[in-house]
């Protein structure tokens, strides 16, 4: 006999709704955040915590979805931060198969990113995230040129995430009282 589904309407409505999803999704990822920034310091940790904060003012705006984006771009970074430090000494145990497989999948990544980053230049206050974009880019190019692989696959796909946020950001970065305020876990 079949069981009845106990799952109520409102539960399967914002199991399905894209909007509470952004919101569910962006809380989780400020987690994570919230885990790796114990780790990082100097520079990732700035473009980190940045990121995190834009990301939670875009929470408290409305504009969920832009908030996972800088939440993800957020992830990628401090995953390249926290790499094995030894991770380019370990570049002559790879194959060429595996250099050649990595190298296409950078160039794919920094070229989608700038290519995408350039149709939408003129986009409403991106300079705000412009200097994280670039960065980006150039410390992934950096990474690879080194053999640090991992991180430079990393910071690629940080900067095709920045890529994507074409509106909604504000026209400056949050003030210190904004930067205090995050989403408590």
């Amino acid at each position: 006999m079949p069981t009845k589904n106990t799952t109520s309407k409102s539960t399967a409505k914002f199991a399905h709704d894209p909007a509470s999803s952004d919101v569910l999704r962006a809380y989780e990822q400020l987690g994570r955040i919230d885990i790796l920034e114990g780790g990082l310091a100097g520079p990732s940790f700035v473009d980190v915590s940045v990121l995190a904060n834009l990301a939670q003012q875009q929470l408290d705006s409305g504009p969920a979805g832009n908030a996972a984006i800088l939440l993800r771009a957020a992830e990628h970074i401090s995953f390249a931060a926290l790499a094995p430090r030894r991770s380019a000494e370990l570049t002559e145990r790879i194959s060429e198969e595996l250099k050649s497989a990595v190298a296409s999948e950078l160039r794919r990544l920094t070229q989608g990113a700038e290519e995408l980053w350039s149709e939408t230049e003129d986009a409403a206050n991106r300079a705000v995230i412009k200097k994280i974009f670039t960065g980006a880019l150039e410390q992934a190019r950096v990474a690879f040129t080194c053999g640090a692989f991992r991180p430079a696959l990393e910071l690629a796909r940080a900067a095709e995430e920045l890529a994507h946020l074409t509106a909604g950001l504000p026209a400056t970065l949050p003030g210190d009282r904004e930067l205090g305020h995050r989403l408590a876990s």
